[in-house]
């Protein structure tokens, strides 16, 4: 009869993963999925071997940084998952009926800027304290989620991190400073689109996505389930 890898020995190949480093629930299933079955193949040509003897075989297998490679690799995957997600609502935006609304607050904003171009650097501090005060929400309720239940997954980790949008706050003073000076109707149509386009990705980032994050982490993860945690972002 060919030796099967055993409920206790899973739970030990967790404890594996967790120990070099893979933080990540998910990342976690599937490499245990992986060296389970890899382990019971090596047992299929050498019997003999211990199940620590064939995991040392398995793993070595992944050179010397380990499982390193496999987690960049499924955070790059992710990642550009997240940012398909991210560009397919913001595309919504240029549609019927989203599109009133953009031509709207386009114009209303270009009026505003042509009446008073300093209002930019204003709106933008607006902006700019919206982007830090929901990042910094949603790192402590999603800490406090992981804290509760000890299970991170990565696609999760990545929605309530907003993709990353702090890392670009600076990018808004910088295009003021080189795009005044000299107003004109170039210039503010130019700062208009920037700062429309700019409250547009914000506001997917921090409000639509975070909103609709249990869809796509149960559509992401099959297994994943919000509700049981308790927890609600």
């Amino acid at each position: 009869m060919d030796k099967k890898v055993s409920a206790e020995q899973i739970n030990e190949l967790y404890t594996f993963t967790r120990a070099h480093y893979v933080e990540y629930y998910d990342l976690q299933t599937e490499l245990v999925d992986h060296l389970a079955n890899a382990i019971e193949g090596i047992w299929l040509q050498r019997p003999n071997l211990t199940f620590t003897e064939a995991l040392d075989i398995e793993f070595k297998k992944f050179g010397i940084f380990g499982f390193s490679d496999v987690v960049a690799q499924r955070q790059k995957a992710l990642g550009k998952k997240y940012y398909r997600l991210m560009w397919g609502y913001f595309k919504q935006f240029f549609k019927l009926p989203h599109l009133i609304l953009t031509f709207g607050i386009t114009f209303l904003t270009f009026k505003l800027l042509e009446f008073e171009p300093t209002f930019f650097i204003y709106l933008q501090m607006c902006l700019i304290a919206t982007i830090v005060y929901k990042t910094i929400h949603y790192k402590g309720k999603y800490g406090k989620k992981v804290k509760d239940t000890g299970t991170k997954w990565l696609f999760e980790e990545i929605i309530y991190n907003c993709g990353g949008i702090l890392g670009f706050i600076g990018i808004p003073l910088q295009f003021f400073q080189f795009t005044f000076k000299e107003v004109n109707f170039f210039t503010v149509s130019m700062l208009t689109v920037f700062l429309v386009l700019t409250a547009i990705f914000s506001y997917v980032m921090l409000f639509i996505i975070p909103a609709k994050a249990e869809e796509h982490l149960k559509a992401t993860y099959p297994e994943y389930n919000l509700e049981i945690s308790g927890q609600k972002l």
